[in-house]
């Protein structure tokens, strides 16, 4: 039997954006869409110690890892200043 994925909030944005911050926004963004790491793995296209990294807030993902998983869990990055 599979294992039941149970959806958590996302986190408040901190004035400083943290791996500890983007990690829990990931983790977040995929139990919301119901994916175990495994299906986020094969539908991001890297291999699943990246999202263990990701979502435990430790080192050793790439820029290019990174932006693979955003871009497939579909996460809206925005720059930009405010006045």
């Amino acid at each position: 039997m599979p294992k039941k994925i149970i959806p958590i909030d996302f986190p408040k944005q901190p004035f400083e954006i943290t791996k500890g911050f983007l990690g829990e926004y990931i983790k977040a963004k995929r139990t919301q869409s119901n994916l175990t790491m495994h299906q986020a793995a094969m539908l991001c296209n890297v291999p699943v110690d990246v999202f263990t990294k990701l979502e435990n807030s430790k080192g050793g993902v790439t820029l290019d890892s990174f932006l693979k998983v955003a871009n497939g869990l579909g996460l809206d990055i925005r720059f930009g200043t405010e006045q």
